[in-house]
Order: C-alpha cells, then sequence, then structure tokens
C-alpha cells in the first residue's frame, strides 16, 4: 500500500557500499523438466499467511496509504507495491535479507525519477539507507542488503521498519513521494530447519521455508527458482500460490529480477 511520505532529514552522502537492482522479463511456457515439490502450503494459498507462532506481532506503527496529491509523481500502470503479506510483517532466518518490490515504469524512461530505500531498527534508528535511478522500467526488483562489515546483520529476535520511495518532484518536498514499507524479524532458525535445509533441493527448499512460515526466505527462494527455471510449469504454479497467499495476485505475470542485468545508477549511500 502507498502513502504520503513523512519528511525524512537523516540522509548523508556517503561513499559506501549500494543494493542491487535488477530487471528483466520471464516466460510462463511450460517445460519438458517438471521441478517436484509439495511448494507453498494449502493454508497459504487463500490469503492465510501468518508469521511463526509464539514470536508476537512486530512493534510498528501503522501509517496511511494514497498517492500523491499533487499529481507530482508521474508513473505508469499498476500501484508501487511491496511484495509482503498484508499485514506487512514477514519473518527471516537470513542475516542480510532480500526485499521485493514491485515498481511502476517512469513515463520517460530516459529520465527516471530516483529512488530510495531505507532501513530502520524499532526505535526509528538508520540502519541503512540507499538512493538510486533504476532503468525506468516497470517491473519486481530485488533489494539486497550488502554483506559489508560497516553494515551489521540483523539482530536476531529484533524488528526492522524498510521503505521503499519514489521520490516525487520537487525532491526536497518529501511528503509527494509514494512510498511502500514493511517490517521484518529476524528468528533463530531451528536445529532440525537447519539440517534439512543442507540437504535440500532448491525446490525442496521453498516448501521448507514455507512451512516454517519464514516469508521472506520462502519468496527469496522462489524467486530465484523463478529466474533459474522461468518455463517451468510447477514453479509458475508456486509462484501464483505465493502471491495469492499476499493478495498480489495482480503482479503475477510481472517481470521479474534477472541477477545478470544491474541496471541501477546508484546515487549514494549511508550507514550510521
Amino acid at each position: 500500500m502507498v502513502h504520503k511520505r513523512r519528511p525524512f532529514y537523516r540522509f548523508s552522502l556517503a561513499v559506501g557500499v549500494k543494493l542491487a537492482l535488477f530487471a528483466a522479463g520471464f516466460a510462463l511456457i511450460h517445460s519438458p523438466q517438471i521441478l517436484q515439490a509439495q511448494g507453498i502450503p494449502q493454508t497459504w494459498t487463500t490469503n492465510k499467511y501468518e508469521p511463526p507462532r509464539g514470536i508476537g506481532s512486530a512493534n510498528r506503527v501503522e501509517g496511511g496509504a494514497t498517492r500523491s496529491a499533487g499529481g507530482n509523481c508521474p508513473v505508469v500502470g499498476k500501484p508501487l507495491t511491496a511484495l509482503m503479506p498484508s499485514d506487512r510483517f514477514g519473518t527471516t532466518v537470513a542475516a542480510y535479507p532480500s526485499f521485493f518490490i514491485y515498481l511502476p515504469a517512469s513515463p520517460n524512461p530516459g529520465t527516471p525519477l530516483p529512488v530510495e530505500f531505507v532501513l530502520e531498527d524499532s526505535e526509528g534508528n538508520l540502519v541503512y539507507q540507499s538512493k538510486f535511478r533504476t532503468n525506468g522500467k516497470s517491473g519486481i526488483i530485488t533489494l539486497n542488503l550488502p554483506h559489508d562489515v560497516s553494515l551489521s546483520p540483523l539482530a536476531v529476535g529484533e524488528d526492522y521498519r524498510w521503505m521503499f520511495s519514489i521520490l516525487c518532484p520537487p525532491e526536497a518536498e518529501r511528503s509527494n513521494d509514494l512510498v511502500v514499507e514493511g517490517w521484518v524479524r529476524r528468528v533463530t532458525i531451528n536445529p532440525t530447519l537447519e539440517t534439512q535445509l543442507a540437504q535440500a533441493s532448491p525446490t525442496k527448499k521453498v516448501e521448507l521455508y514455507a512451512e516454517a512460515e519464514l516469508w521472506q526466505d520462502t519468496l527469496t527462494q522462489l524467486v530465484e527458482l523463478r529466474r533459474n527455471y522461468p518455463s517451468d510449469s510447477e514453479v509458475a504454479n508456486q509462484w501464483v500460490n505465493l502471491l495469492n497467499a499476499a493478495g498480489l495476485r495482480n503482479l503475477v505475470g510481472e517481470s521479474l529480477a534477472s541477477q545478470n542485468t544491474p541496471v541501477d545508477i546508484p546515487l549514494s549511500s549511508s550507514q550510521p
């Protein structure tokens, strides 16, 4: 969901690491090689995804959701959308998780609007921030937290708020931005799950993460499968099931990121 952005003034220019942004199309054609996996649990396929039991809810402040009233953010197509469950709360066992956004196209791909990714802890302290330009095309993009000595891994049991913004003109007036946000919590991996993952095939990992109700990791693993096997019907079916579990079926046919086609033009990145 998209909402007006509150002013955010903590941004500081720094030479550092950057998020990886990729964009490319994918096909949904049947392949003679079918990858067998149970994949997404039946309970996920009817918008019933819930985080792991016993961890409570995210310590978060709910926000509104609307587009820039002044019409200063020219984008084309479907709304800016975070690939998150309806409550915008996902869990992960990853120290440096990935995040996924549907980005609408810019009307003039030659001069795309700048975008920004921000990660904060539950107290609102800046953890990571990156500002860059895209190629102006629509599609589902991947935002990878950099594995860098200057960025500590997410702490187990802590909630983190992440925000992705399209910086609408005038750039100095941040209340015009289009913004989506979500919350993520790193949880301790179950030793049994850890052993199973070490021995599992890529498709089996989707099933294991889903059974453990780990949204971020399930999505990350399935995106990797979609990249590697874009024509596989079983993987395509699991992709449909996963997006349907989050009420995102309208994004099933959107182009998916390619790990081999970097197209971002970094402007700056920062850690405290």
